[in-house]
């Protein structure tokens, strides 16, 4: 169609050619002649240079109302999830929050019970534990024992007056943990059996009031309270130490900046020494 229209037009372009040629002034239609041609060709090439491909519609599938009203069912759904988790966090940390006050008022009236318990029931108990042991006590003073039964019976001494104090202020459980350390000390003096057969893993017994001693002998200060524990030290025979807890034979002392263990058997009580 487009060969045919060109022919066309290029025929009735020639007829307006052959139109112009006989214009009586000659010199007109020989310009004519010349310049509509080009002009021609310029209108066809810039139709052709107009022409584009057009580009590719891509459409996307339709969303039927079936889908779009599962979208809205599955939303609606985990929406209520949702609302029915946070619901169960929230009842779930009031109950943790009712239960630990109820627990916490539990507590105090087991405490204000246990506080009850000791006044009513421990005081005859306590005030007999006590004399008992000032007894012992008593008895020991009569008693010659060695330099190293001095320094548990020194601290024995001492947990019965501690005893003493808090009982005066009612704290009967307190006074008896005072007084069983007491007589634990009492027993590793007045049994030989028994001082034989503790060994250095017996237990740890802090002293409640430090006991000022000096060393009869030379002697090592040790890292343990063993004799194949590293050597820290030597102490010189005469030197002042501040003892503050035993474990079996051995007794943990301080001697300035330095604390170790040393044989009950090399310290002894008594007017201190210089070094």
């Amino acid at each position: 169609m487009l060969n045919q229209s060109g022919t066309q037009s290029n025929k009735t372009a020639k007829f307006r050619f052959d139109t112009l040629s006989c214009h009586p002034n000659s010199h007109i239609c020989s310009s004519s002649n010349l310049l509509i041609p080009g002009i021609i060709a310029l209108l066809f090439a810039g139709c052709a240079s107009q022409e584009q491909v057009p580009a590719p519609v891509i459409e996307t599938a339709p969303i039927t109302s079936a889908q779009e009203e599962n979208l809205r069912k599955e939303v609606a759904r985990l929406e209520k999830l949702l609302a029915e988790k946070d619901e169960l966090i929230k009842n779930q940390q009031i109950r943790q929050q009712n239960q630990a006050l109820a627990l916490k008022e539990v507590n105090k009236e087991a405490t204000r019970a246990r506080v009850k318990l000791h006044r009513l029931a421990t005081k005859p108990g306590t005030a007999s534990a006590i004399a008992e042991t000032e007894v012992a006590l008593a008895h020991l003073k009569q008693t010659k024992v060695s330099p190293a039964d001095q320094v548990l019976q020194i601290q024995a001494k001492h947990l019965v007056e501690t005893a003493s104090v808090l009982y005066a202020k009612d704290q009967y459980a307190s006074a008896m943990n005072y007084i069983a350390q007491a007589k634990q000390l009492i027993s590793l003096i007045t049994t030989p059996n028994h001082k034989r057969t503790v060994n250095d893993n017996s237990a740890l017994l802090e002293f409640h009031t430090p006991i000022k001693l000096h060393t009869k002998i030379n002697v090592n200060l040790r890292k343990m309270p063993s004799a194949h524990a590293q050597s820290l030290i030597t102490l010189k025979k005469n030197t002042q130490v501040t003892a503050n807890a035993s474990q079996g034979s051995w007794l943990r002392v301080q001697v300035d900046e330095k604390q170790g263990w040393v044989l009950n058997t090399s310290l002894e009580a008594g007017k201190n020494h210089n070094h």
